[in-house]
């Protein structure tokens, strides 16, 4: 072989081995257990816990929320973008859209959501927040608060918690509200309502499957749970929407409803504007993102 013929046959090994070296390091990186996630056209590793969120992530979370306040206290320190909706299903469907990595949201809320499979989301982690909800009051209306805390209590008490639970999310409570204010006794006399025999709720209604309004009607679990505690005190119930972050300043208006029903969760921040029922749910805060491919 001449020496030009070895010198090209060199250089076409090389040029060969340098494409191969080039393939490769195009192939997409792995998380440790095979999963590759895309972000953008950006490979990063699949989100399993808040721990892999950072610099140049986004979460989404409805405003006015613990779970904004946990998602600012927490992640903003490490330079996620916390994005804020006024709807939690604004936050799921930007989530799916690839708009955010993640969505913090109250455990029983973001469950019901990614349970329709075709949305390609799941549950990655419980947040542990030992919160609950609870039923919000005006300060002057502690008859009616000790009204509801009375027939709450005989709503767990008879099993039908239990079954109201159980049509919503679909298996019995793991555990139940502890509760906090001792009353044992329907409060005797007439309840103080803005409308005699009717209990008025203000609440947000598009928080399923806590309460969400379906061909003009408000169903959902505190819709459920309020009706059975109306029967118990012998009096009708109707739901008034209003958007979260204006249910407090319209109750403490004292015109517009009695109490608040709308998945919140008790806070000592908002003990300062409203007087809270005991507790009627457990609920932690959950991460959920899609699945990974």
């Amino acid at each position: 072989m001449s020496k030009t013929k070895k010198f090209v046959a060199l250089f076409l090994v090389v040029a060969l081995a340098l494409s191969m070296v080039a393939l490769s390091g195009c192939k997409p990186a792995e998380t440790t257990d095979g999963d590759t996630a895309t972000d953008g056209g950006t490979e990063r590793a699949a989100i399993t816990s808040v721990d892999d969120l950072g610099e140049g992530d986004k979460v989404g979370v409805q405003s006015g929320t613990t779970g904004e306040g946990w998602a600012k206290e927490n992640l903003e320190p490490k330079g996620v973008e916390v994005v804020p909706y006024d709807d939690i299903l604004l936050a799921f469907s930007a989530l799916q859209a690839g708009d955010v990595d993640g969505v913090i949201n109250d455990l029983p809320i973001s469950q019901d959501i990614v349970k329709d499979e075709t949305r390609g989301l799941e549950i990655v982690e419980e947040i542990k927040t030992d919160e609950t909800y609870g039923f919000a009051f005006n300060k002057d209306d502690a008859v009616l608060r000790d009204a509801v805390d009375w027939a709450l209590a005989e709503v767990i008490a008879d099993g039908e918690y239990d079954t109201i639970y159980e049509t919503w999310f679909g298996a019995a409570p793991m555990s139940y509200p502890e509760p906090t204010s001792g009353v044992t006794e329907k409060p005797a006399g007439e309840l103080p309502l803005i409308t005699a025999g009717k209990l008025v709720v203000g609440s947000d209604t598009a928080f399923p499957p806590f309460e969400n309004v379906e061909g003009g009607e408000t169903v959902g679990f505190d819709v459920d749970l309020v009706k059975a505690i109306g029967e118990k005190l012998g009096i009708t119930v109707e739901f008034k929407s209003y958007k979260f972050d204006a249910l407090i300043t319209g109750l403490q208006a004292g015109a517009e409803f009695d109490m608040i029903a709308s998945a919140m969760t008790i806070t000592d921040e908002r003990k300062q504007s409203v007087d809270f029922s005991d507790p009627y749910i457990n609920s932690n805060q959950s991460l959920a993102v899609k699945k990974a491919e």
